[in-house]
Order: C-alpha cells, then sequence, then structure tokens
C-alpha cells in the first residue's frame, strides 16, 4: 500500500513538472542607508531620515505598492504585454528584451542610474481619450496592476537594511528586467520625496518664523510691564526684606531660649518650696543670703538632732525642742522660696512678652515676603517663556539656514547594491523540491491509509490479537490448503501431502494439547471442536487432527455431532448408511454406525440431519455414555459440532470434553461475532476453551512480520519438506 501510493503520487507530479509551463524569478537587492545626519536641527523634522527595523519593513510595502507597479507599468508599457493584460491575445508576440529598453528611456542599461530630474512617468492615458475609453482603460490598468503585483515579492533581509525584489515571469531576461526597473523607480520615487519634503520644511519655517519673530517681541514686553506694575527693583528690595527676617529669626530664638530657661528656674523653686529639704547649691539659693544662713542652722539642727539621738530617746523634750526648731526653720526657708518664686515669675512673663513681640514682627516681615516673592514667581514665570520662545526662535532660525542647503538632500539614502541577473535556471517547478516533497507526502499518505484499513480491519490476523483481546490461549494457526482439487475430498489433503505446512501445523496442534495434558496431570481424550458460524474450517480441522493422529499411531474416533448440517463424511468422501442418530435412537449399536478410514485408521461416526429434535438426540444418556466409553477405548475422541451461535449443542458436549477448540477463520470473521460465540462458554463458566486460528494465507500472513509459527512456514519451509 505505501509502495504504491509513493508510485502513483510521484510519477503523477513527475508528469506534472514536466508538462507545466516554467517561470523565472530574478531578484535584485536595495540597501536603505542613514549615513547622512542633517543635524539636530533638521533631524527632529525630517522622519523619513530615521533608519531602523520598522522602516525597512516599511518600504518592503513601498515596493509591493500599486501606485510604484503604475508607474512601472507604465514606464515599461507592460499594458500591451499578453503576460500581464489578459485581455490580449494570447498568441500575440511577446516584447523582447530590446523592445522593452526602448520603451523606458529613463533605464540605462550601463549605469543603471536613474536621472535625478526624470520623474515623470510615462502615461497610457491620452487627453483626446473621452471619459468612457478612460473608464475602460483605467479598468483594464486596475487588472494589470493585480496580475504584476502577484509576480512580484519585496522583503527585508532579517538583521540588515536590505530589501530583497522578487519578480517572476516565464521569460528569465524579462523578469530580470523588471525586477531592476523597480528598483530603479523606487529609488527615484524616495529622492522625488526627499525634495518635496524639503520644500514643504522650507515654506512652512518660513510661515513659522514670522510667528515665533512676534512672539518673542511679545513676551520681552510683558516683562517690562509686570515689574513697572509692582514697583520691582531687581535685586535691591528682596534682599533687604531676606535680612530682616533673618534677624527677627534670631531674636526669637535667643527670646524663646530666655522664656524656657526661666520657666524652668521657676519650676525648680516651686519643688524645693514643697520640700525645702531638697534645696541644692544653685545661683537662686546662692544669691540668698537668707536661705544661705537657714541651710548653715539646718546643718546645725541636723547635726544637733543627730547627736542627741545617741544620748536620748525619741520623747525626750530636747529632741522634742530640736525637731521643732528643724521646722521652723524650714518654715522660714519655704517663705523665702516663694519670694524667690514670685522674682522668677515675674521674669517670666517679661521674656514671654519680649517672644510675642518679636513673632509679630515676624509675621509682618514673612507676610511682604510672601507678597514679594509671589510678585518675583510670576515675573521668573515671564522670564522663562521669554528665554522658552527665544530658544525656539534660535533653533527655527539655525533650521532653516540648514535647510537652504539643499544640495546636500538631494543624494537618496538608499541605493542598489545588487542588479538582477538572469535566471539560468526555473524558479517554478522545482523539480527536485515538488520530487523530495511528493515522495515525503505520499510515504506518510500510505502510511495512514495502511493504518486506516488495518483500524477498520475487523477480523483476527495473529493468535496474539486472539489471546489479547479474549484471555484465552491460542493452540495452532492453521494454513490454507492451496492447489487442491475441488473433486477431492478435503479431508484427503492431509493424507496425500504430509509434508506440507498444514500437516506440519496440525501435529503442532496435537502436540500441544499432549503437552497440556502432562502440564495439567489429566490426559487430554475428549477434544470438542466449534465456532462462531459456519464455515470456519472446523470440520475440516476434525478431519485433519484425526487422521494425522490415527497416522502417528494414536487410536482416534472422529464423531460428527452436527445433527442439523453434517458436513464430515463430505471431508471424507463417503455416504454413510448408518449414522450416530441411529445410535442414539437405538437402532443401531456402535459397532454398526464406527466405519474405519482405510487410509489413517481412524474410526469415523457420520452424522444426517434432523433439524427437528437434535438437540434432544445430542443431550440424551446413550450420548454420554458413548463418550465415557470411548475415553476407555480411544487416544484421542474429537466431536465435531456445530456453531456455538447457531445451536447449544456445542456448549452441552463441552462440558462433557477436556478440551474445547474454538475455530476462527483467518481476516474473515468479525471479532464481535467470535467473542460473542466464545462468550456463550464463559457464561456457564467453562474456561478448557483454546482457539485456532483456521484458513491462514501463509503469503499475506508473512507480509505483516507477524510472529506466528505460520509466518516461518514460508520462510523455513525446506526444514519441514522432503
Amino acid at each position: 500500500m505505501i509502495l504504491s501510493v509513493m508510485l502513483i503520487a510521484v510519477s503523477l507530479v513527475f508528469f506534472f513538472v514536466n508538462t507545466v509551463a516554467p517561470k523565472y524569478t530574478a531578484k535584485s537587492l536595495v540597501l536603505i542607508e542613514g549615513r547622512y545626519d542633517p543635524g539636530p536641527e533638521l533631524r527632529a523634522f525630517i522622519s523619513n531620515m530615521r533608519v531602523d527595523t520598522t522602516l525597512v519593513i516599511s518600504e518592503a510595502e513601498v515596493l509591493k505598492s500599486r501606485s510604484l507597479a503604475s508607474k512601472v507599468i507604465d514606464r515599461l508599457d507592460l499594458m500591451n504585454d499578453p503576460e500581464f493584460n489578459p485581455k490580449l491575445n494570447a498568441m500575440a508576440p511577446k516584447p523582447t528584451l530590446s523592445d522593452m529598453l526602448g520603451q523606458s528611456s529613463a533605464y540605462n542599461t550601463q549605469q543603471r542610474e536613474p536621472r535625478k530630474n526624470d520623474f515623470k512617468a510615462l502615461s497610457v492615458y491620452d487627453s483626446a481619450h473621452d471619459d468612457t475609453t478612460r473608464a475602460a482603460i483605467e479598468n483594464d490598468k486596475g487588472l494589470v496592476i493585480d496580475r504584476f503585483l502577484k509576480h512580484l515579492i519585496a522583503r527585508p533581509i532579517p538583521g540588515s537594511f536590505v530589501l530583497q525584489i522578487e519578480f517572476t515571469s516565464q521569460y528569465a531576461t524579462k523578469s530580470a528586467f523588471i525586477a531592476n526597473t523597480i528598483a530603479d523607480m523606487y529609488i527615484e520615487q524616495r529622492l522625488e520625496k526627499k525634495f518635496q519634503a524639503t520644500q514643504k520644511l522650507s515654506r512652512w519655517l518660513d510661515s513659522r518664523l514670522d510667528g515665533l519673530r512676534t512672539q518673542l517681541r511679545n513676551s520681552e514686553a510683558a516683562i517690562e510691564d509686570f515689574r513697572n506694575e509692582n514697583n520691582l527693583v531687581s535685586g535691591a528690595r528682596t534682599e533687604v526684606t531676606a535680612q530682616q527676617l533673618s534677624e527677627l529669626n534670631s531674636q526669637l530664638v535667643i527670646a524663646k531660649s530666655k522664656q524656657a530657661e526661666a520657666q524652668a528656674r521657676l519650676n525648680q523653686i516651686k519643688g524645693w518650696i514643697d520640700n525645702p529639704a531638697a534645696i541644692e547649691s544653685t545661683s537662686e539659693a546662692s544669691n540668698s543670703r537668707i536661705i544661705q544662713n537657714l541651710k548653715i542652722k539646718e546643718a546645725q539642727a541636723l547635726g544637733n538632732i543627730a547627736e542627741m539621738s545617741m544620748r536620748y530617746g525619741d520623747k525626750h523634750p530636747a529632741m522634742i525642742n530640736a525637731r521643732s526648731e528643724l521646722a521652723d526653720l524650714r518654715r522660714e526657708m519655704a517663705e523665702e522660696l516663694k519670694k524667690v518664686a514670685q522674682n522668677l515669675q515675674a521674669e517670666l512673663e517679661v521674656a514671654k512678652a519680649r517672644v510675642n513681640e518679636i513673632e509679630k514682627s515676624l509675621n509682618n516681615v514673612e507676610v511682604t515676603r510672601l507678597a514679594e516673592n509671589q510678585a518675583n514667581i510670576e515675573l521668573r514665570e515671564l522670564r522663562r517663556e521669554a528665554e522658552s520662545n527665544q530658544i525656539i526662535f534660535d533653533t527655527f532660525l539655525k533650521t532653516y539656514k540648514k535647510a537652504d542647503e539643499r544640495e546636500k538632500l538631494e543624494e537618496p539614502d538608499a541605493r542598489v547594491i545588487s542588479y538582477a541577473t538572469t535566471p539560468r535556471t526555473a524558479s517554478y517547478p522545482n523539480k527536485p523540491l515538488f520530487l523530495a516533497l511528493a515522495a515525503i507526502a505520499s510515504f506518510f499518505l500510505g502510511v495512514a491509509l495502511s493504518l486506516l484499513l488495518e483500524k477498520l480491519d475487523n477480523a483476527y490476523r495473529t493468535a496474539n490479537q486472539l489471546e489479547d483481546e479474549t484471555n484465552y490461549p491460542c493452540f495452532g494457526v492453521i494454513p490454507r490448503a492451496k492447489k487442491w482439487s475441488r473433486k477431492k475430498p478435503m479431508g484427503d489433503f492431509i493424507l496425500n501431502r504430509p509434508s506440507s505446512n498444514v500437516a506440519e501445523a496440525v501435529r503442532s496442534l496435537r502436540m500441544t494439547l499432549k503437552l497440556r495434558s502432562k502440564t495439567q496431570d489429566k490426559q487430554t481424550k475428549i477434544v470438542t471442536i466449534t465456532s462462531s458460524l459456519p464455515d470456519e474450517g472446523k470440520t475440516t480441522l476434525s478431519s485433519w487432527l484425526g487422521r494425522a493422529c490415527a497416522r502417528g499411531g494414536e487410536k482416534v474416533l472422529i464423531i460428527d455431532c452436527d445433527l442439523r448440517r453434517p458436513r464430515l463424511h463430505d471431508a471424507f468422501g463417503k455416504t454413510p448408511e448408518r449414522t450416530i442418530v441411529d445410535f442414539l435412537t437405538g437402532k443401531a449399536t456402535l459397532e454398526q454406525v464406527a466405519y474405519k478410514d482405510k487410509e489413517s485408521g481412524a474410526d469415523v461416526i457420520f452424522a444426517r440431519s434432523v433439524p427437528s429434535n437434535a438437540l434432544d438426540l445430542i443431550s440424551k444418556q446413550r450420548m454420554k455414555n458413548l463418550i465415557l466409553a470411548s475415553r476407555e477405548r480411544y487416544d484421542l475422541v474429537i466431536l465435531d459440532t456445530p456453531a456455538s451461535l447457531a445451536v447449544s449443542d456445542s456448549r452441552l458436549l463441552a462440558s462433557l470434553s477436556d478440551q474445547t477448540l474454538f475455530a476462527v477463520s483467518w481476516n474473515k470473521t468479525p471479532r464481535e461475532v467470535v467473542n460473542a460465540g466464545v462468550k456463550q462458554f464463559a457464561d456457564f463458566g467453562y474456561d478448557r476453551l483454546a482457539f485456532v486460528l483456521t484458513n491462514v494465507d501463509i503469503k499475506k500472513h508473512s507480509s505483516y512480520g507477524y510472529g506466528d509459527a505460520v509466518y516461518y512456514y514460508s520462510r523455513f519451509k525446506k526444514h519441514y519438506t522432503n
């Protein structure tokens, strides 16, 4: 599938790239330069002198603009080119390179430089045309421009200020010529815009300078008027007010300091009045002789009290008199301190009055200073406005003088660094690229289709699939018997071709049954073979397994238990006279219904169709007795039963068997059907079920690379064939 899809896709693409008309792409490079600096004055007014990444991207869009395309079309007369004008006759002769060079006199093939003064493009419009003709031509030109732009690609080269112009045409020489014309027209257009910008700037500066000059004169006159109105003398009055304010602040600090000092001394004296014993040697105490004398007497009284306390008790009259004298001394000292406090209170009031006077004077000076400051603020604002007007005027004046040097701006700030050359190979179609992409895409398409088919496949192809989805083992994979005549019984295949892969697979199945008998310590003698649906190969498998085991020396009995659609006699090519139905109805004995297969030595009991009471016959005790007796007489008993989904005979017989082989037709039986058939046995707890994958196509199976035994039958056939 994958190889087929790849082969078809690559073939179609190969046919396409060899039949489609080739196209050629020419490339030219334009550098956006910013080396010319017009100075700080003009830099703020000519924004197109700034070169950055955003500008380069914007210029790429300019190259793809309809206005520039229209100019190129006019210059090269592309309105008469059938490649761009679809209304012209497609079979008309295409213009040659020499014709196009003659149509554009502004293009010099030697110097490849545009003429600076030739900005007027050739026009297809004639003034003699009427309105109807003009509208028709304009409509046709719009179509030509649309087709022209589809052939044009302009993009910046990352990390640089270079623009790449790509133009595609059916002719290699034409693509290079048009790409170079676009580059030249772009340079001309930028140069023309610079001239227009310079002229516009000059006109604007002329008008602006007149207004700035008038504005500067008005601002200077406003300063003088305001100074006269507010009687402001520059510097003198302001300095006097500031000096007064400074002196008053100093006096206020000194007055407040004296007030605080008087308040502290007064507070200290008031504390001593309440506690005369705590009087210290301070200026107030030392300045009063009375207080000093009282302090001396107090010290003498305290000494007497201390001396008498050593001789007398506290209630002695001498002690009482001494303490009384000490109390009198302290009262006198308190009275004297009150007088000192009154003096200090008077001093404090004087200090407060002094502070109040200074604060009033300071407030008056501050009001005056505030008024002067407000006036000075307004004056400074007027001065700043005048200075700003002066700076603006000077800047515009310098800019105006700078703009007079127009010859410096006549050099374009872009140049062509690489003109397009005639391409040697076609850009479209890119044959190697197209073929490579076709191969890769078709490969993944083939894989997707294969996976889709695999997903849609609802049948089993491997033993692993059966085991993973059903949790039951798969004992064998039986190949399909090919090249076998339909006139011969299918059961004879195993006898006529004992070295075939089919015979080897059947023998492997029997070996698996024997090995499991050893692991389970129970010999597998009774084997039921069934399937989900008819025609899955269960009858053929029964005949092959029985004959192969009989040829191997085992004593085998094969019983056709399908009483509705018996097919075992067809596999053996026999027409029985007596069947198992005769035995179950008591009309014949076991020896009468059992036939000896001369080719293999197996005993076979055939059946005939009994559609009405088949289950009743199968469930009789005679059937159970037959199976029990066969277990004693035979090494292997094979019960060929009907499909499990059709009837319940197979489930009944499976309960009497040692092992049930569930045949599944390879790549045919739907998985849901297999699961439904298996569920018939799981519902009553039967677990001695194993799968056999039948009718396997070895060639197709091995192409998938599966790991089943059949995969190796086609690769290692010589190991089991003569």
